[in-house]
């Protein structure tokens, strides 16, 4: 998705914590789903989920993202890789590498379906964990957390940088050059006829993008009781705030105070200012205060 100026992938990363031993699981076609569950030392406060953006680099080679654990020194954290991604792969660039394996398997879907296959197993093996569940998704991982925030119930969801009002196909024919909508959409319409299909569009499957094209995080969001924290970069040129405002004014329609909505005007993507400065710690930070805070529903 990067090739079409989509949204790029949040890294993920964890500090030091306890490894809490696990079955290996599996799907129903035998393939590991593989993952990691980091217990802090000492009284541990709940479960974040942390759902990484686009693309297919490991978990452990996405640094950006420790930042999002450390915010959450006191949770246990769960991490999951996609499917097809192995955790030692040697896989650098994240996007033009990706193993036949991902482009084989991987959907938004399936991403999902995996994540309530986690979360159901951390009830059992660890139900303590699950006195609150935090989920955080950067990017597509927000699409991710706003349909898992339907069916899990979590205390909060926090969703950065996520075009939350749009479907991924009305996002990239808003954001491509005009002379490239046509090929663009003739991609997609290619993808669409082939919804099981391997071959490679724009870096990503036409499996992947027959899945993903239709859906809309709002639509998830507006089914789920809350709360969400929505985070977002005004000069975000691949989820850009024109998107995510249509949740704002969604739910403000609805007179809900299900969603709490953060906007950065002089920030981008990752949340960095144009001289570089990055900001995502201090309002990851500011973030972890308001899970600490959130508010009731008021519907």
């Amino acid at each position: 998705m990067r090739t079409l100026s989509c949204a790029a992938a949040m890294g993920l990363a964890l500090i030091s914590a306890s490894a809490i031993p696990a079955a290996p699981l599996t799907r129903a076609d035998g393939t590991i789903i593989h993952y990691t569950l980091d217990r802090p030392e000492g009284a541990v406060e709940g479960l974040i989920l942390i759902a990484q953006g686009s693309g297919c680099l490991p978990t452990a080679k996405n640094p950006s993202l420790a930042t999002v654990r450390a915010a959450f020194p006191n949770y246990a954290a769960l991490m999951m890789e996609k499917s097809g991604v192995m955790p030692d792969a040697g896989i650098i660039e994240g996007f033009t590498d990706c193993p036949p394996e991902f482009h084989a398997g991987y959907t938004i879907s399936q991403r999902v379906a995996d994540y309530r296959a986690l979360i159901a197993h951390v009830r059992q093996e660890a139900p303590d964990l699950l006195r609150r569940l935090v989920l955080f998704g950067g990017s597509e991982g927000g699409l991710a957390v706003a349909r898992l925030a339907v069916t899990e119930g979590p205390q909060a969801s926090i969703i950065l940088s996520s075009a939350t009002g749009m479907s991924l196909r009305d996002l990239v024919l808003e954001t491509v050059p005009p002379e490239g909508k046509a090929s663009v959409s003739a991609g997609f319409d290619a993808a669409s006829l082939d919804p099981e299909g391997t071959t490679l569009f724009a870096g990503s499957s036409h499996r992947f993008w027959a899945d993903i094209l239709g859906q809309i995080s709002l639509d998830y969001m507006l089914e789920a009781e809350g709360p969400f924290l929505q985070i977002q970069g005004g000069r975000d040129a691949s989820s850009p705030p024109s998107a995510s405002r249509r949740a704002l004014e969604a739910f403000a329609e609805r007179g809900s105070c299900a969603l709490t909505y953060w906007e950065f005007p002089g920030l981008d993507h990752g949340l960095a200012a144009p001289d570089g400065t990055a900001y995502l710690p201090d309002i990851i930070a500011m973030a972890a205060l308001w899970v600490e805070n959130a508010p009731e529903p008021c519907e």
